[in-house]
């Protein structure tokens, strides 16, 4: 069954001489309940277009979109606003925590916006701090911690509402390492032990080896996807092979 189902998707951009750029051409993509996958391309492919018009933070030009059967291109700007705000969750390279705000506060962002207080009561952020082994800084203010921290608060803020679906957009650009691979054992725990479905934009093989399919975007066009077999050090060398032909990847 699909939690997303993109159908002959177009999105273009003008520009002050009035000339269009076409960005999306016939997009058509699904993602399944309970499934990772990747989008992954050269740099101006459109990869980070297609996440945001999916999500709903950019408006299509032509086709459709459904999450859970709704399809999001035919909302009003209040009521994607919502929907996107109750079903979806964002994970950026850049985190966008808000510096005024203590770790704890910022988790719990979401569900102030939806006066959701009962739940605030409750132990929820304890739970979700703890699995992601940041309990002990939730009265720390981001500058306090280090990126892969942040980026920790910035998932536990996405997925604090079960979302339905969590999209991500260079979810470890910004990190060291050893902090990527943390935080994608993280990603890993959420879609199997947490029936999340995600979609990444990245540019990082070993990143996109954690997922369960990647597609690959060029010139705003879907042209291959590879699903994964075997373990990830295969599928690794499976993406890898791929990338060959791209150049100047983001």
């Amino acid at each position: 069954m699909s939690i997303l189902n993109m159908k002959n998707v177009c999105k273009k951009y003008s520009t002050n001489k009035k000339i269009n750029t076409i960005v999306l051409k016939d997009i058509n993509l699904e993602l399944k309940d309970n499934e990772f996958v990747g989008i992954m391309g050269s740099s101006g492919s459109g990869k980070t277009t297609l996440l945001n018009v999916a999500s709903g933070i950019d408006k299509c030009d032509a086709g459709e979109i459904h999450i859970s059967n709704n399809n999001i291109c035919e909302m009003k700007k209040n009521e994607l606003s919502l929907f996107r705000r109750k079903n979806l969750g964002m994970v950026f390279q850049d985190f966008n925590l808000l510096s005024s705000l203590t770790v704890e506060e910022n988790i719990l962002v979401p569900l102030i916006l939806d006066k959701k207080y009962e739940l605030m009561d409750g132990n929820i952020v304890d739970k979700i701090s703890n699995m992601f082994d940041i309990g002990e800084i939730l009265e720390k203010y981001p500058y306090e911690i280090s990126g892969g921290q942040q980026q920790r608060v910035a998932i536990c803020r996405a997925i604090i509402n079960s979302p339905k679906i969590i999209f991500a957009d260079e979810p470890t650009g910004n990190l060291d390492s050893k902090s990527s691979k943390k935080v994608l054992s993280y990603f890993d725990l959420l879609y199997k032990k947490h029936n999340a479905s995600i979609l990444m934009v990245t540019h990082d093989p070993f990143s996109a080896s954690y997922c369960d399919r990647v597609v690959f975007l060029k010139d705003g066009l879907i042209i291959k996807e590879i699903i994964k077999q075997g373990n990830k050090s295969e599928f690794f060398n499976c993406i890898m092979k791929e990338l060959e032909g791209f150049n100047d990847i983001e």
